[in-house]
Formats: structure tokens, sequence, C-alpha cells
């Protein structure tokens, strides 16, 4: 992925996203990525356009989202993707326990074994 002309650095937590990625296809599991970072709004015409870098309202999010489709139809889930070493925000343990009191299923996952038990937990896949 290119950012602003430079590479970004593959981290252990984005490996992990691709892994999820391709296994939420192959198992047809309704899920998206969450966009979490900076927001730039753009302003101006042709030639004089300004941008304003702004904090995401949804920063702390949990990396993943998605709806239950078998066992708990309907339902909201969240997994949070973590490296072995990482650790929980406070924006993102407050946005877990709200969305964990709200009835939503949420997860913590360090690999992608764990991101399988979560959905074996839920019913969405045997």
């Amino acid at each position: 992925m290119v950012v602003w002309g430079k590479k970004r650095k593959k981290t252990e937590e984005g490996e992990l996203s691709t892994a999820v990625l391709a296994f939420f296809k192959a198992h047809k599991i309704f899920a998206w990525r969450m966009p979490v970072g900076p927001v730039v709004h753009r302003y101006g015409s042709k030639g004089n356009v300004k941008e304003v870098w702004k904090k995401n309202p949804l920063k702390g999010f949990p990396d993943w989202a998605g709806v239950l489709t078998r066992k708990h139809r309907g339902v909201l889930f969240v997994i949070e993707l973590k490296s072995e070493e990482g650790e929980l925000t406070p924006e993102q343990t407050s946005w877990l326990l709200d969305l964990r009191g709200a009835g939503v299923a949420c997860a913590v996952c360090r690999s992608l074994s764990e991101v399988e038990q979560a959905l074996r937990a839920w019913g969405e896949i045997a």
C-alpha cells in the first residue's frame, strides 16, 4: 500500500487483517473493515484546494465489523485485531465495553485461529 508516496511498513496486525479478509471471503462471512485513521476534508476550487486533517470520530472502533447470519441472525459482531504484544488503547476499551453492553458480539483476537474460535462460539461457522 502506498501512502503519500511512501511504502507503508507491513505490520503483524496488518498481515493478520489480510488473512482475516481471506478467511471471511472463504466462509462467506458478511463483514467489513472499519476505517479509523485520520480523516481529510478537502475544500476549495480548482487550483486552490485546501486540506484539513481531523481526528476520526470512530477512533478506537474495532478493526472488523459484520453481521452474524446463521445461529444469531442479524446480530452485529466486531473483532479487534492485536499483535501478540499489542494492548488495547483506552478508546478501544471504551468502544468494546459500550458495544458489548448494547448486545454486540465482541472479540479481541491475536491470531487467525482466535478469529475462527470467536466465529465458532457465535455459531457462524461449524
